[in-house]
């Protein structure tokens, strides 16, 4: 019986319509990524540089706050809010390499692998600095509240759950890959 290994899927010609469809979608992908990395920059460019903005921003991402707290610990809230912000950017930044390999026909490169565990560990660790930054930006922002009205919040909301699965996502694709590239160099080694 004949069967298709993974060796003789990456010398599928590019001619195919799935190879051109995965070197279409991949690239657009890569440069999605890309774009929107450039876009979080910009965004967060502006509520550091506009004066206002980061606490205007702030304010309403935190629950609770009664006064605009001093500009000490606003830029404080601001540097701790932007720790899943720097998750994140990572993560696109990781995923727009994957993409750009895939784009590239590097679908069985040994390098995929590595990049599917980073995006995982990111989405992992961008989930959890969103809990504990969320908690900590709005204790901030509430302590020039009155006394017995500062807050803590802690939350995890749907964002955070999908983020977890999409980290097992990349992490298990990972050694999917692992293991698949281990059998196509096993494979080799018989013929």
């Amino acid at each position: 019986m004949n069967s298709l290994t993974l060796s003789d899927m990456a010398q599928v010609s590019a001619g195919t319509s799935r190879r051109r469809r995965l070197t279409r979608l991949a690239g657009f992908a890569s440069w999605a990524s890309f774009v929107s990395t450039a876009l979080i920059a910009l965004a967060t460019a502006y509520l550091w540089l506009i004066e206002g903005a980061l606490a205007e921003w702030l304010v309403e991402s935190a629950d609770g706050v009664m006064v605009t707290p001093s500009p000490m610990m606003v830029g404080t809230a601001g540097a701790v809010a932007m720790v899943p912000v720097a998750l994140l950017v990572a993560m696109l930044v990781e995923l727009g390499r994957l993409f750009r390999l895939f784009a590239d026909g590097s679908v069985f490169d040994p390098v995929v692998p590595r990049r599917l565990g980073r995006v995982g560990w990111l989405a992992f660790s961008s989930c959890a600095a969103t809990v504990m930054c969320k908690t900590l930006v709005t204790l901030l922002m509430t302590s020039a509240n009155p006394p017995g009205h500062h807050m803590l919040t802690i939350g995890v909301d749907s964002q955070a759950l999908a983020a977890l699965m999409f980290g097992f996502l990349f992490l298990v694709f990972s050694l999917v890959m692992q293991e698949a590239l281990g059998l196509a160099e096993e494979n080799r080694s018989f013929v």
